[in-house]
């Protein structure tokens, strides 16, 4: 190939190229009209087609090559089948009238090429494939190999001739230039479709940001913007109105600026400005005044908006007028809860609450207690004086349940003359709960009996006062969580109301027949208890106390009660009884002079003058003010060694008031009274209390001492404790000994006093002084050390 041949083809390259960037410029893609922008297409491609061929290099009379078929191709490619049919047509044609003896195969690199082109565009639509240089570039040696087969249809004198001619720029120029233009029309194709996106985005936008606008000027609610500086950027027609300025005005502006003209809906305690830093949502009600005067209560809420790749624009509020809301909410509230003659609570408020009651009490297993209270005979009143005079009554009987209850409790009205009380933290105990609910339910009794005024009077008339009594029938039910639903405690205490109407009215009744019986039981009881002291019916009972190393040390007094009629009462019945009737205290000084008066008599005897009693107080008796004046007074009347005289106080009494419990320990250690703790390990003792005390002696729980030989871990229990009273310097004395091996574990761990079966059952004065004199007490139960000294026991 020649330079002339080579230059021509180049020169040919060059210039299709440049007739891309000419398409390019046109921007045809731009024409909205699908049918007029594919014939323009073609007609376009044809005319340059006739451009190129008008430039081509003639080998030889009737043999002239250009780049017609990359132009082809690529319209194929890039314009689809019309605009590549019509540029093929007028393409086809100019090589037909120029003629030659290659018009066969002239032509025939024209439609081949307009063929792959469609094909590669469906392929790569089909594929998902985009046209990236690489494959455009192998797209422009496809179409060079199908020319260059092409050319093998020529004649044989020919077609070699031709073949190396023009193999070497068709190999290396031609694909670029395929690539290059094939480059030229993608950027053009593609950005027209940006372009027809971003006109079509920019209508859409404009037709949503109307719908927008009209949407929000059509709202009632106050929407304003602000941006990042807190700037107004818009509002809605409501918020003009509200803040007596138009958006022109507001526009731009901040808070500041329109203080001294308007105060705006949304400025509010919390600072925009923090909104933004934060980019929270913030919701809020507030009393806004209007430029009329008038003040409504709006909600408001705040929140900032972003654009879609996150930007912080700035913040929105909207503000709703919720003053009607709220009225009717309030009202609704009022009729779906509330009894409207009385203000009480009805039905349905109530066994809301109960329910949240009973689930509450699951976690701290404490009981209620439900209250029905019927009016007895308030038919009567409504038929005699009238409805008006009825409804009196109610309000006046509803403010004084009211008053009788405490701020936990609450009361309801069902209908009618129906009232129930709920009455809350009753404690886990049942008995006691039961008598806490009895009270209270007799305290509204007994203001329920009080005489009501009442004006019986039309409302034309003069004021005309009666005075009427009133009393009621009074059930109750006591609920857990554990011992029904809602639905069966109300039906309990209905039931139990019926119960009380039945037995005479004006009464108290409980459901459960035993906790009635209980209770009744425990009123006799404590009714007796008053003159158990008086009548000689209590009596102090003895257990021994054994020193490892010495012997008998002393005893424990444990109150017993022996009844008129039923014989002994077990202190499990009447000891809670008398700590919460406060009957505890007179039985406390009375056992404390008891013991103070044996110990009188022992110190009297050479073999027991060393003895100590130990006495059990109850927190009631030492919370007393006087109680340290009190137990001196004793040991005084008495003329005993106070050292003789232990007390024992329990973990809890101590843990109630750490201070005034040290306090008070220490004021009776300086008498010379010594302290014992007792059932040490079943309480919360800290060890940072514990070491403040000014104790002598942990008694080890009998719970412990009873499983140490076969419980691994009350051993260790057990062990633990003995340890910790070494360390502390502590005497340590184990109750509940019951066996040898127990006895025997204890001593080999270092415990120094036991108390317990083993040795003596509490017994009564004359009988363990019996059985002390016997000798009999530690023979065969005790360690080495005791038996070695029981001599110096006895006189």
């Amino acid at each position: 190939m020649d330079s002339n041949s080579f230059t021509g083809l180049l020169n040919n390259a060059a210039l299709l190229i440049a007739l891309g960037v000419i398409y390019d410029a046109l921007g045809l893609d731009a024409v909205v009209n699908q049918t007029k922008r594919q014939l323009l297409s073609g007609l376009l491609v044809g005319v340059l087609g006739l451009a190129v061929m008008n430039t081509a290099w003639e080998l030889a009379p009737g043999l002239i090559f250009d780049t017609r078929w990359v132009l082809i191709s690529l319209c194929g490619l890039f314009f689809g089948i019309v605009p590549t049919l019509i540029a093929a047509a007028i393409m086809v044609a100019q090589r037909l009238y120029i003629g030659g003896a290659g018009w066969m195969v002239g032509s025939l690199v024209i439609i081949i090429p307009a063929g792959i082109g469609l094909l590669w565009r469906y392929a790569s639509e089909l594929l998902h494939q985009p046209l990236n240089w690489l494959r455009l570039y192998l797209f422009g040696v496809l179409i060079q190999l199908c020319v260059l087969s092409l050319i093998l249809l020529m004649p044989l004198s020919l077609r070699f001739t031709i073949i190396g001619e023009l193999w070497l720029p068709l190999i290396t120029i031609f694909p670029v230039g395929t690539m290059l233009l094939g480059l030229v029309l993608r950027r053009q194709r593609d950005r027209c479709k940006a372009e027809r996106e971003l006109v079509a985005s920019q209508h859409l936008l404009d037709r949503e940001r109307g719908l927008l606008r009209g949407l929000v000027d059509s709202l009632p609610d106050l929407i304003s913007f602000k941006d990042t500086q807190g700037r107004y950027m818009g509002c809605n027609q409501a918020f003009e109105r509200y803040a007596g300025l138009s958006e022109a005005e507001l526009v731009g502006k901040t808070e500041q600026q329109l203080t001294a003209t308007a105060t705006p809906s949304d400025l509010t305690e919390l600072g925009d400005s923090e909104l933004i830093t934060s980019q929270k949502t913030h919701n809020h009600e507030e009393w806004v005044t209007y430029p009329n005067g008038s003040q409504v209560l709006h909600e408001t809420l705040k929140t900032t908006f972003h654009g879609q790749d996150g930007t912080l624009f700035g913040l929105v509020s909207v503000s709703r007028d919720i003053t009607e809301r709220k009225n009717a909410e309030k009202q609704i509230r009022n009729l779906a809860f509330y009894d409207p003659l009385t203000q009480l609570p009805n039905r349905r408020m109530l066994m809301d609450r109960l329910q949240l009651t009973i689930s509450a009490s699951a976690r701290s297993h404490d009981h209620g207690a439900l209250v029905f209270i019927d009016l007895d005979h308030f038919k009567t009143l409504n038929d005699t004086h009238g409805h008006n005079v009825g409804d009196q009554l109610l309000i006046a009987v509803a403010a004084r349940l009211s008053d009788c209850l405490r701020e936990v409790d609450s009361v309801a009205r069902l209908g009618g003359d129906e009232f129930v009380a709920m009455i809350c933290n009753l404690g886990s105990e049942k008995i006691s709960a039961a008598g806490t609910a009895e009270t209270i339910a007799e305290k509204i009794r007994l203001s329920l009996c009080e005489p009501y005024q009442l004006n019986t009077a039309l409302a034309s008339a003069p004021k005309q006062l009666l005075l009427y009594h009133c009393t009621p029938s009074i059930g109750i039910s006591l609920f857990r969580s554990d011992l029904g639903n809602r639905d069966d405690i109300l039906k309990q205490a209905d039931v139990a109301m019926y119960q009380s109407k039945a037995a005479g009215r004006n009464t108290i009744r409980f459901f459960d027949p035993e906790m009635q019986a209980s209770l009744e039981k425990n009123s006799a009881l404590l009714s007796d208890l008053h003159d158990a002291i008086s009548g000689n019916q209590l009596e102090l009972f003895y257990q021994v106390q054994i020193d490892q190393h010495q012997g008998i040390c002393g005893a424990e007094v444990l109150l017993r009660w022996h009844h008129a009629t039923q014989g002994m009462v077990s202190p499990l019945d009447f000891i809670p009884l008398a700590e919460e009737s406060g009957l505890i205290i007179p039985i406390g000084r009375w056992v404390l002079i008891t013991a103070c008066q044996q110990l009188k008599i022992w110190a009297t005897q050479e073999s027991r003058k060393d003895w100590q009693i130990a006495v059990n107080v109850s927190a009631r008796q030492f919370q007393q003010q006087r109680f340290v004046e009190e137990v001196r007074d004793i040991i005084a009347a008495a003329t005993i060694d106070p050292s003789r005289l232990k007390l024992e106080l329990t973990e809890s009494l101590v843990l109630d008031d750490v201070e005034r419990t040290i306090a008070t320990m220490q004021q009776l250690n300086q008498l010379g009274v010594q302290f014992s703790m007792d059932d040490f390990g079943t309480g919360q003792s800290s060890l940072s209390n514990l070491k403040r005390l000014p104790l002598q002696q942990l008694k080890i729980d009998q719970s412990f001492v009873r499983d140490i030989t076969t419980d691994p871990d009350g051993a260790a229990i057990v062990k633990a404790i003995i340890s910790l009273s070494q360390s502390l310097k502590y005497d340590v004395i184990a109750e509940g000994v019951e066996t040898d091996e127990q006895r025997q574990f204890l001593y080999e761990n270092g415990c120094s006093h036991y108390q317990g079966y083993l040795f003596s059952r509490p017994l009564p004065v004359s009988e363990f002084e019996a059985l002390v004199e016997s000798g009999s007490l530690l023979a065969g139960s005790a360690p080495p050390a005791v038996i070695a000294n029981t001599s110096t026991l006895h006189p």
